[in-house]
């Protein structure tokens, strides 16, 4: 497994707490500041690509975790790139099973996530992307399933 491209943790921030949908930079940097986010791709025929936007990341390094959501059947083999870096990160995991990440970004990033997942049918995949922040207790591998200050973030990631 190669070391993932800051856009994985940047995607997945902007997507937090909504589904990987562009959403403003006030957006991404609440996201950061609560620790992860989930993205959501949808998967047609066991397959599943999403892009972001091109989004500033000021050359930062991001450390991390990703996690595929437990509930999810399967095993899913993914990549992550920065499609205006030199990051990657593949990975072959199950739900549940963390991979730690860390990244030095460039000026921007862009992510391209692919999916393939073992079983040739439609969902959605779910994943949870969990970033170290100065000062921050809590295991970043460990999942936030909505927050008491945002009433629109999902209880649950849907599946």
């Amino acid at each position: 497994m190669r070391i993932v491209t800051s856009a994985l943790a940047v995607a997945a921030l902007v997507a937090s707490p909504a589904a990987a949908h562009g959403q403003s930079i006030l957006d991404l940097l609440q996201s950061i500041r609560d620790g992860g986010g989930w993205v959501y791709i949808d998967v047609e025929g066991g397959r599943g690509t999403w892009v972001s936007h091109a989004l500033p990341t000021l050359e930062l390094t991001l450390a991390g975790c990703m996690q595929v959501y437990a509930g999810q059947s399967g095993r899913w083999d993914i990549r992550a790139r920065d499609a205006l870096g030199d990051g990657t990160l593949e990975a072959r995991v199950t739900g549940g099973e963390r991979v730690p990440f860390r990244y030095r970004t460039g000026a921007r990033s862009q992510l391209v996530v692919e999916a393939r997942w073992s079983e040739a049918r439609d969902t959605t995949l779910v994943v949870w992307v969990g970033l170290e922040t100065p000062g921050q207790q809590r295991d970043v591998c460990e999942p936030i399933y909505g927050t008491d200050v945002d009433d629109d973030a999902d209880p649950v990631p849907r599946p």
